[in-house]
């Protein structure tokens, strides 16, 4: 049998003996509200969002004619003597003297959503950008792995970029400079200079460090520049090669009257 909670309206299933034992009354187990269970009492399960019908008790009572009288007046003496059989879905502690508890709760079918499917797909379309991202950043290099078997492991799957070699400083040679102060620039000077490669093996350009002293060879000012500061593009994209002339020229601040001397050294990039 089903019946309707007259706070909430959620739709419970009971049974017709634990309602009898109730003398009709239930109390709803999720808002509390204390109810007449035969006010919306019904044989068919209701449909998905629809309320049990109201039963009219307004009308006239209906008259009893039939009379049924037990023979076995002494047995129902005696049952009339014994406690009160609780039913097994509550206990006495639990239950109130006058209330029961409603004694299950009807789960309404959930019709399955496509949305799951839509979910479950953009989360591997996520998973498999973000796996794409990490291969091209530990690649590039600007992702690094810490030296020890988890890089050894990702390297076999995913290329790494092999740590730079060191630029033969030795090979590197300073064939000619020059500093003289800007024609079209006050306070700036420029730095004319040649080096030659003298190591095949030499790939990558050194970075160049400028560094101006006074009378006393105290430095007043230095500056550094990487390569693509002090080399132009196309000849940065072929590589330091190697017996080939490179030019540089260089502008920089003029530091003032105390600068008298400069020197240029060669450091790693």
């Amino acid at each position: 049998m089903y019946t309707q909670c007259r706070g909430c309206g959620e739709v419970f299933v009971i049974e017709v003996d634990h309602l009898t034992h109730a003398r009709g009354h239930v109390r709803c187990n999720l808002c509390g509200t204390v109810f007449d269970g035969l006010e919306t009492l019904s044989a068919e399960k209701p449909h998905e969002d629809e309320d049990l019908l109201l039963h009219d008790f307004d009308n006239a009572p209906p008259l009893l004619t039939q009379a049924y009288h037990s023979m076995l007046v002494a047995d129902t003496v005696e049952e009339e003597l014994e406690e009160p059989v609780v039913p097994g879905f509550v206990t006495e502690v639990a239950v109130p003297d006058d209330v029961p508890f409603v004694a299950e709760k009807v789960n309404k079918e959930q019709q399955p959503s496509g949305s799951n499917w839509a979910w479950t797909v953009m989360s591997l379309v996520m998973m498999v950008g973000l796996l794409w991202q990490a291969k091209a950043a530990i690649g590039t290099g600007q992702l690094k792995l810490p030296d020890g078997e988890l890089k050894d492991t990702v390297c076999t799957y995913v290329s790494c970029q092999s740590d730079q070699q060191k630029v033969d400083l030795d090979a590197i040679s300073l064939v000619s400079r020059n500093i003289r102060p800007h024609p079209g620039r006050d306070n700036t000077l420029i730095i004319s200079a040649s080096m030659i490669n003298g190591n095949k093996d030499n790939l990558e350009f050194p970075a160049l460090e400028i560094k101006l002293s006074d009378l006393n060879g105290q430095i007043v000012a230095m500056r550094r520049f990487v390569a693509s500061e002090y080399v132009p593009s196309d000849v940065l994209r072929s590589g330091f090669v190697s017996n080939t002339l490179i030019p540089v020229t260089l502008e920089i601040v003029s530091p003032g009257d105390n600068a008298v001397a400069f020197e240029i050294g060669f450091v790693q990039p």
